[in-house]
């Protein structure tokens, strides 16, 4: 059985000379999702019909390289569109998306100038160990790019600021 999020983990720290540091990470399973026939066989004009499941592991080892996660997570031959009048046999969110993991962090300190008047350095990091965290799977059947990754979430980001106190 999977968790589909780890609790967020805090972290807040006063370092040497009135510096301070703060992390926070994130840590999930994939969020799930269904597969779906890209055609109305249902007649109903909603267009959210489900695939027919045909048997067999639909989901695929998600420990094997990026390269092949991007090229097939998931088994495409296990599904077929819809049969015309049913809604689709394969079950709702049946699959589960990829995981997730993301440490942010920032450094800062206040440098009082007068009484009143306070200027604050800060530095932020996002994602800072630069973990590639894939988006979900193409999981409209018909499409070339079915049971492919196609997007990603951001990569390492960094800010550094400046904020005046008075």
């Amino acid at each position: 059985m999977q968790i589909p999020s780890a609790p967020l983990h805090g972290l807040s720290a006063k370092l040497i000379n009135g510096w301070e540091l703060t992390a926070i990470t994130n840590w999930r399973s994939g969020f799930p999702f269904s597969v779906f026939s890209n055609v109305d066989n249902s007649l109903t004009g909603v267009g959210s019909d489900r695939a027919d499941y045909l048997g067999g592991n639909a989901a695929l080892d998600t420990g094997r390289s990026h390269g092949a996660l991007i090229q097939q997570y998931f088994n495409v031959s296990a599904f077929a569109p819809n049969a015309i009048g049913t809604f689709g046999t394969a079950g709702k969110n049946i699959l589960r998306g990829p995981r997730f993991f993301d440490t942010d962090m920032g450094l800062l300190k206040n440098f009082p100038i007068v009484e009143r008047v306070a200027l604050q350095f800060r530095a932020e990091f996002f994602n800072i160990f630069n973990n590639v965290n894939f988006n979900s799977p193409q999981n409209y059947l018909g499409s070339s790019a079915t049971g492919q990754i196609t997007s990603a979430g951001n990569p390492r980001i960094l800010q550094f600021a400046l904020k005046l106190s008075f």
